[in-house]
């Protein structure tokens, strides 16, 4: 009896939990490839590309290239970028930016921030190559 009411209560809690995890690893599996979009700041904005090179669970690796900033175009890399929940935050060396991913993983839509200042950015996922 007692066997029985551990189980039962093992299995309401799998049921009840949440498969975040496995939800965001397989829309982290759909986000990796070559993106491009625009980022602005007040009335000034300009392109930005990132490329997702791998998935590793929820954890992303890449690169991204902001062009017409402040300081000029420039390359970032960052390896901790994690999804939650559909939430994607990617951590920099030199501007960070936090997006929601569509349901379907083509597009995303969030804020940059740096040491300077803050905008928003949108990225759309680029057709792969046939």
């Amino acid at each position: 009896m007692l066997r029985s009411v551990r189980f039962a209560l093992l299995a309401v809690s799998v049921l009840a939990a949440p498969p975040a995890f496995a939800d965001d690893a397989a829309l982290a599996a759909k986000l990796v490839g070559d993106w491009e979009g625009r980022w602005e700041f007040e009335k000034v904005g300009d392109k930005v590309t990132a490329t997702f090179a791998s998935a590793a669970g929820n954890v992303l690796k890449g690169t991204t290239l902001w062009y017409g900033t402040a300081v000029g175009d420039f390359k970032d890399a960052f390896t901790k970028a994690k999804l939650k929940d559909g939430k994607l935050t990617v951590p920099e060396s030199t501007m960070d930016f936090v997006v929601t991913v569509s349901e379907d993983g083509t597009s995303m839509t969030g804020t940059w921030t740096s040491p300077m200042a803050s905008g928003t950015v949108t990225l759309k996922k680029r057709a792969a190559a046939q």
